[in-house]
């Protein structure tokens, strides 16, 4: 039997690039120092150790993926500056309430309190506090509606039909104007073009890797 909670570790992953070896590396090293007990696989049929306590999972598939954020409690996501991020859309389509830094694309996409939490990447206490309130205080009515909440917030605002009648509306705008737009619409309307192309994730909950806690 697999501990109470597991943790997983989940991205692409290239042998050949540097920067993949050494980080998965060095969170294996990490985990050693911690005293914890860390497996790597590339998929989740496997037979893991029943005292593991991470996960490195290398380059999942899609259908695996899915899977995970179907039965995650809480995706954590890290990075500090994405300029929108994909991840936490996807899971807020799948139910799953996000954990992300306060910079950056997740302050567009996450509603504190009700799709998940914001908080500062440099200050791992402040991410520790939430993760042990979903993991120990709350219940999984709670749990349910914030996954909800979540879904819901990513159909209404981030689909692609949304994004689209935006930049409709927007050039529309434009042309009514009849005259050159100010640099600020224009870098709008970049932002805007950009969202199009990503707004499918409504349509499925696949992408890039995710971090997540189980």
């Amino acid at each position: 039997m697999l501990s109470q909670w597991l943790t997983m570790q989940i991205g692409g992953y290239d042998k050949r690039v540097t920067e993949n070896f050494a980080y998965h590396n060095e969170l294996r090293e990490l985990a050693v120092s911690l005293n914890l007990k860390s497996e790597t696989a590339k998929d989740l049929d496997v037979v893991l150790s029943p005292d593991i306590d991470i996960l490195f999972l290398l380059s999942v598939t899609d259908e695996v993926k899915a899977r995970l954020l179907e039965a995650t409690s809480l995706l954590v996501y890290t990075p500090k500056f994405e300029h929108f991020g994909i991840v936490p859309l996807e899971a807020m389509l799948a139910g799953t309430p996000v954990l992300a830094a306060n910079l950056g694309g997740p302050t567009e996409t996450v509603v504190e309190d009700q799709t998940g939490w914001l908080r500062d990447a440099d200050e791992p206490s402040q991410w520790t506090e939430i993760m042990q309130r979903v993991l120990q205080e709350m219940n999984e009515r709670e749990l349910t509606l914030m996954g909800q909440n979540g879904r819901k917030r990513v159909v209404d605002q981030f689909s692609k039909e949304t994004m689209a009648q935006r930049l409709d509306q927007e050039i529309e705008g434009m042309l009514r104007r009849k005259s050159r737009p100010d640099p600020w619409s224009q870098v709008l309307l970049g932002i805007l073009a950009m969202v199009v192309l990503v707004g499918g994730v409504v349509n499925f909950a696949r992408g890039p890797g995710v971090e997540s806690q189980q």
